[in-house]
């Protein structure tokens, strides 16, 4: 990758991502193996009028030295500088920049699964009000990827180099267009359009069915479908994914009936997750099982009761350019978009109607909307899933055929 190339991808990130005001701070969260793309980001955020950039390392490696040495109460700590920097974060309306760390997951020792379960979810109530209103588009965020060689070895073979992944990614993040900046908006007016179709629909409740899937979904009145994207309260648009494919909204938490079973491995916990089937009642995973990582679930769904249900249902079809790709990508950012899928854990109060000014659990869970703090993707699209809506007037209508879109 030569710097031009890794300087272009950073601008758009920076322009079109988060959508830089000038001023305002950005943080950015990378792992070691991804840090020159931090750098880059970095250099950009002050080339389009920054204030300030921090960029703070998730070195796995580390992590699991830290897990083997300390005992429970310790992994709890996170000193108070943290704190002050999520406060300001909030207060000044900073941006968040987060690399997924595609390449440092390939390259640290076993984490004891206990231990970073206690430390996992101590560092998520430690920035819980942060992590809220980013889940409102409060903040302006984007999750993005830089490739490196250990995951292009994992995704493309052994003999694969991070510039033959970066020609894999190019097409994927329209940088291969004149104009990469105005191609997403071209990208986001037709996730518009999907957009309000489903919403013209009125949907009460979504049918997936799959040789593997027998799945009903409900959604309150409130719920509406967003993608693309997003809005900050002072009409700002950011796109919190790049590259970003689906169509998604929060649906009820008590209204998810059948069972599924996940088409792509999802990390859970820093463990790998193959073939898992969930089944739900009334909105709750009854009973689960795995091909590949069920004590990985054990955990996940120890950490609190919203872990057990349903925070988001996205579309996604078979045309999308990810998908088109083959590849497996080993990255929720990625995979994701390649596929629909569902969360278990947190909703997004962003898209029901009037769901950012909920504050409490108490009155998002009586407008349908599930509260963890877990939030995890796991993809259960295929070529042969069909999906019908069914709306609430009594209609019925097909969304999806053999994995595509027919509207």
């Amino acid at each position: 990758m030569d710097q031009a190339s890794i300087d272009r991808y950073a601008d758009l990130v920076i322009k079109k991502g988060i959508n830089l005001q000038k001023g305002k701070g950005v943080v950015v969260l990378t792992g070691p193996g991804t840090y020159y793309f931090a750098r880059a980001l970095s250099k950009s955020a002050y080339r389009n009028g920054a204030s300030f950039v921090q960029v703070l390392l998730d070195d796995l490696d580390v992590l699991a030295e830290r897990l083997n040495a300390q005992d429970d109460a310790q992994l709890k700590f996170s000193p108070a500088f943290l704190k002050a920097l999520d406060h300001e974060f909030c207060a000044e309306g900073w941006s968040y920049i987060r690399i997924d760390s595609t390449e440092d997951r390939l390259d640290h020792p076993v984490l004891d699964q206990h231990k970073n379960q206690v430390y996992g979810k101590a560092k998520r109530e430690f920035s819980e009000v942060r992590s809220k209103k980013l889940m409102r588009d409060q903040l302006a965020w984007c999750v993005c990827c830089a490739p490196g060689n250990l995951w292009a070895h994992q995704v493309l073979g052994e003999h694969a180099s991070a510039e033959d992944l970066f020609d894999v990614l190019n097409p994927i993040l329209l940088l291969d267009q004149p104009d990469p900046q105005g191609a997403w908006e071209e990208k986001n007016a037709m996730l518009d359009r999907r957009r309000d179709f489903l919403n013209d629909l009125h949907i009460d409740r979504l049918h997936f069915l799959s040789s593997k899937t027998d799945l009903t979904i409900g959604f309150t009145e409130r719920s509406r479908f967003t993608g693309g994207a997003a809005l900050l309260p002072e009409g700002i648009r950011f796109f919190p994914n790049l590259p970003t494919e689906e169509i998604f909204t929060t649906p009820d938490r008590l209204r998810a009936q059948g069972y599924v079973t996940t088409t792509k491995p999802v990390n859970v916990m820093e463990n790998v997750t193959e073939e898992v089937r969930f089944t739900f009642e009334n909105g709750k995973v009854v009973d689960y099982t795995a091909k590949t990582g069920k004590e990985a679930l054990d955990a996940f769904f120890s950490v609190d009761e919203g872990t057990r249900r349903l925070g988001e249902v996205a579309l996604v079809d078979e045309t999308s350019p990810i998908a088109q790709s083959n590849l497996i990508f080993h990255s929720i950012l990625l995979d994701e978009n390649a596929s629909c899928h569902l969360a278990l854990g947190d909703g997004y109060p962003s898209t029901l109607e009037g769901g950012n000014a909920l504050s409490s659990d108490e009155q998002l869970h009586q407008a349908g909307c599930n509260t963890s703090l877990m939030h995890i993707d796991f993809m259960i699209g295929s070529k042969d899933m069909t999906i019908i809506a069914y709306t609430r007037d009594g209609a019925s209508v097909k969304l999806m055929e053999q994995g595509k879109f027919v509207f």
